[in-house]
């Protein structure tokens, strides 16, 4: 079934995908894909990927958005789905050639969902009673707790977010775990975040860690850096002050613009085009 709510397979098709899949193009979407401005997504970074399809380049989204969220942005100025799509840090979408369908990971998806309610259920009231004392003691603090999801917090913008983490952040215990994306934060069952997400869609593509390119702009996105440390990892001039650190002290690439077109063009440069050059090397060059 063809729907844009959560573990329904969404409406489009990912384009065919000629041979095998060599390397993966994993991006954030916000602040990273949808830059700041301009379209959600623009239209040049589509012709890129169809034109990398013949180098075995395969991409997709890992995005902390739920799908119906993340597809009204994406369907109006997407020619064809992605080959993977990671949402809410956690559920899965992949491609199906066969059927031309991007399609939920299920029973992933479920078991993730079960185990979050019941997170849900251990963690909101101590979460809430905390979100009321600061309430009380910073007045001047704008804030709303999700319609859809009593463990999320939307704050007025990322300066108001970073004051409230360090007053959640006793919160996290062995199971639980803050997920932080600008002035957007949740929390979720600490086994399950943009990094073990990448890591199933890795094994479901058969993909190298070191053919992987990563690339996002908040503190979410440093799960999945972390767990692949052979990967491009990269972020946009726009990214956190956090994340930028993350890529200083780890030889991550830190671009000097915002979107995501000139990082894809250096990482053509010095690595799909190199390893290109150097594959085809006959035996004993």
């Amino acid at each position: 079934m063809h729907s844009t709510a959560e573990h329904c397979s969404p409406p489009g098709q990912p384009a065919p995908l000629p041979g095998t899949c060599k390397y993966l193009l994993a991006f954030d979407f916000d602040g990273t894909l949808r830059a700041e401005n301009g379209p959600a997504v623009p239209e040049e970074f589509f012709t890129t990927m169809a034109a990398l399809r013949q180098h075995g380049v395969c991409w997709g989204i890992n995005t902390g958005r739920t799908l119906p969220y993340l597809l009204s942005e994406l369907l109006p100025c997407s020619p064809f789905l992605p080959d993977f799509i990671c949402t809410c840090e956690r559920y899965i979408y992949l491609a199906d050639y066969a059927t031309r369908s991007l399609r939920p990971e299920m029973p992933y998806n479920r078991e993730c969902e079960l185990i979050n309610l019941t997170l849900r259920r251990r963690l909101c009231p101590p979460f809430h009673e905390r979100l009321e004392l600061i309430k009380r003691k910073f007045p001047q603090l704008s804030w709303i707790i999700a319609a859809d999801d009593p463990l999320s917090v939307e704050a007025a913008d990322s300066p108001t977010m970073d004051t409230l983490i360090p007053l959640l952040r006793d919160l996290e215990d062995s199971g639980a775990t803050i997920q932080r994306a600008g002035r957007y934060m949740r929390f979720a069952d600490a086994r399950f975040h943009k990094g073990t997400a990448l890591e199933h869609v890795r094994r479901s593509f058969q993909v190298a860690a070191e053919h992987l390119f990563i690339m996002g702009d908040g503190h979410n996105d440093i799960d999945a850096f972390r767990c692949f440390p052979e990967a491009f990892c990269a972020a946009p001039a726009n990214a956190h002050p956090d994340v930028k650190t993350w890529m200083q002290q780890n030889g991550g690439y830190i671009s000097t613009e915002e979107g995501v077109m000139p990082t894809i063009l250096h990482w053509q440069r010095v690595h799909l085009f190199a390893d290109a050059r150097f594959t085809a090397m006959p035996d004993g060059d």
